[in-house]
């Protein structure tokens, strides 16, 4: 390749908007699955290589987090998105080497490598430091085809080969993303050989990736036996086509958003046949497309699994930018696509950074809030937003973790509400139920205990309407027929909002599991309750809920001591 003066005007382009979009992501805290991934510690590696561990079996994964854990510590996450970061610009200079060996072009070269590096799926999986799986999978797959497209171009070293096929089991080893990735592999040697030796080099390469597929799919085994992290990746219907689709299509956003599935599976193969040169290059840009894409297109759309998409969509553009090189609309073009690419990254990141700040502001009130209520009794949080945007923030319930990642000690269990008896026999005989407000800086509290409901007789109601709670509300439960359908509660802590009480269907009558519902725990006599229609009801002092959370702790217990 022969570079002019724009040699230096490229990669400085580059790394000018690297520092102005991804910078800010340093200050971007974690969310929902990073509080789960940066507990891993280097003594749980070795059982990670030995057995389902972390939701599956990714035990170089586990080991990229305990790395983080051991130098950055769960406190400073900004360490963390610095990783990412490093992350990003190996495997962008991987991208980069790799478009070197199929294009001449510098202008497509680069063009190639910023929409690998700014598009909106690494944006989102630079900011998210769960999110760099894929990235992490991708830096020695990458480097697995630069191997093989050396060795098979104009090298005549034996251990290449060897070598791209250790890097594959690696990838593999981080995530299976590129589990159907041996294609890919065969016709990246096919491109790159010479005539005289396509057919031996493809053969040879199809032979060598299959060595390490079978280790993998060894080590699996033995950690895992048959079992899969989602059911969703066994089953194969016509479905995935159209996942394949939206997934390669994320790539382009915002330019390609709300186009429909069958609109993209005629847009791209027109685009290929006539931005692409020649029957094998096309095939290549095909196989890139499916293959990478084919283990995660029974799930559902995530952008950050659309990073395993951008070679293909990096070398498409690079053969695009080549075949129209010299055309006078060509530069004016990339302006635009790459303005409103960035320009939707920035904004993406600026949601995570949103979601970011509401976790450590809404930690903060909660351990605030945790140090004025009397007492070292359970909290039990109802109100906390769990996604900003389309962004999660908090795992549903769990507190305890952002807090230790901010240095806070509440000196009490904080929980959601979904655990209150189990927590409540664990922790104390008492605490409190908190129910934030929609700026979580406002709340209001209540008391709650293991016998806050005494032995009462059975009390029976016909209910039609709605009716002022009253005594109702000394009583954790109730029955009514078989027909009944669901009651309705309105509350003064949120006299805007109904909330719907469905029944559980046993032997023949409707059971209402009435202390399982937060609102009702705390209601005065001034709470009303609803019913859709006429209908009888017993209400009974057993509390169904504790005796679900005694069996649950029972069967915890029995499942220790095995």
């Amino acid at each position: 390749m022969k570079f002019s003066s724009s040699r230096y005007l490229f990669p400085l382009v580059l790394l000018v908007v690297f520092a102005v979009l991804y910078f800010p992501t340093i200050g971007t805290g974690f969310l929902t699955d990073d509080f789960l991934d940066c507990s891993h510690t280097l003594r749980e590696v070795p059982a990670a290589f030995s057995s389902q561990y972390g939701g599956g079996y990714r035990p170089l994964m586990i080991l990229s987090w305990a790395l983080d854990n051991s130098i950055w510590s769960v406190e400073n996450q900004s360490g963390w998105h610095f990783t990412n970061l490093i992350l990003l610009l190996v495997s962008s200079l991987l991208l980069y080497i790799l478009l070197g060996r199929f294009l001449r072009k510098p202008a497509a070269i680069y063009s190639g490598t910023a929409l690998f590096m700014f598009s909106f799926p690494m944006a989102v999986a630079v900011a998210r430091v769960s999110w760099r799986t894929t990235i992490l999978a991708l830096i020695p797959l990458l480097a697995s085809l630069i191997l093989i497209s050396i060795w098979s171009k104009d090298s005549k070293r034996k251990w290449i080969p060897f070598v791209a096929a250790l890097l594959y089991l690696i990838s593999l080893l981080v995530k299976e993303t590129a589990l159907a990735a041996l294609p890919v592999m065969a016709l990246v040697a096919y491109c790159s050989a010479a005539d005289e030796s396509k057919r031996r080099k493809t053969i040879w390469t199809i032979v060598i990736g299959c060595v390490p597929l079978i280790i993998y799919g060894v080590l699996r085994f033995r950690a895992m036996g048959f079992g899969v992290n989602y059911a969703e990746s066994t089953f194969f219907g016509s479905f995935m086509v159209k996942n394949l689709m939206l997934q390669n299509s994320i790539v382009w956003r915002p330019w390609l958003s709300g186009a429909s599935a069958r609109l993209l599976f005629l847009l791209y193969p027109v685009a290929v046949y006539f931005g692409v040169p020649k029957w094998k290059n096309r095939i290549l840009l095909f196989s890139m497309g499916i293959f990478l894409m084919l283990p995660v297109s029974n799930l559902t759309l995530r952008p950050d699994l659309s990073v395993a998409a951008l070679p293909g969509a990096a070398l498409f553009l690079g053969f695009l930018v080549e075949r129209f090189h010299g055309r006078k609309f060509l530069y004016p073009v990339l302006s635009v696509l790459f303005a409103g690419i960035i320009l939707f990254s920035r904004d993406e990141i600026r949601t995570l950074g949103t979601a970011s700040d509401y976790v450590d502001r809404t930690t903060e009130r909660l351990a605030e809030i945790a140090d004025e209520l009397p007492g070292n009794g359970p909290l039990f949080v109802d109100g906390v937003n769990n996604a900003v945007g389309v962004y999660g923030t908090f795992w549903p319930g769990e507190y305890m973790v952002p807090m230790e990642c901010l240095g806070i000690q509440p000196g009490r269990f904080v929980t959601g509400t979904d655990r209150i008896w189990e927590a409540l026999i664990r922790e104390g005989d008492s605490g409190f139920l908190v129910f934030m407000s929609d700026d979580a800086i406002h709340y209001t509290s209540a008391p709650v205990s293991i016998d806050m409901y005494p032995e009462l007789p059975d009390t029976t109601l016909l209910l039609s309407g709605s009716i002022p709670a009253g005594n109702l509300i000394r009583y954790p439960s109730c029955r009514g027929s078989d027909e009944s359908g669901s009651l309705y509660l309105v509350s003064p802590i949120y006299p805007d909002s109904v909330i719907a009480i469905v029944p559980e269907r046993r032997d023949g009558f409707s059971f209402y599991d009435l202390a399982a519902v937060p609102l009702w725990l705390v209601s005065d006599e001034a709470a009303v309750i609803m019913a859709g229609s006429t209908t009888e009801l017993v209400f009974s002092s057993r509390n169904a809920s504790r005796e679900r959370a005694l069996e649950i702790m029972e069967l915890k217990e029995e499942q220790r001591a095995i």
